[in-house]
């Protein structure tokens, strides 16, 4: 990948998400998947419990974030290697922004639908 045409800022922003999104996703599953005791009948509860707090809804907010910002990054990427004209890649870069305030925005309804509804049940 031609770090030059991509830029430094869209290259460099691709480490640093891939690097929190292995640490965050490893907080959350010894948090929520590895826990002692997981298979007590009480879990659940305390599962749904600690996932609804602020602290973790906000956790799982950047964490989605990283997601959706590193998948779009990379896919952008893979788009430069195209050498595609000014003018495809602007509406290219424009749909991709546009995707992923979309895409967030659904993610963080759902973590609060899923946070005020008590597990969706």
């Amino acid at each position: 990948m031609n770090r030059e045409k991509r830029g430094f800022w869209s290259w460099f922003l691709q480490r640093i998400t891939a690097l929190l999104l292995v640490m965050g996703m490893g907080v959350h599953f010894f948090t929520f998947h590895f826990s002692p005791g997981r298979y007590a009948s009480r879990y659940y509860d305390e599962v749904i419990n600690r996932f609804c707090s602020p602290g973790w809804i906000t956790f799982h907010a950047c964490l989605l974030a990283l997601v959706v910002f590193h998948g779009l990054n990379g896919f952008w990427g893979i788009l430069t290697d195209y050498n595609l004209g000014k003018r495809t890649s602007s509406f290219l870069k424009q749909t991709l922004w546009i995707t992923g305030i979309i895409l967030f925005g659904i993610g963080i309804y759902i973590l609060i639908w899923f946070a005020t509804s008590d597990g969706g049940f």
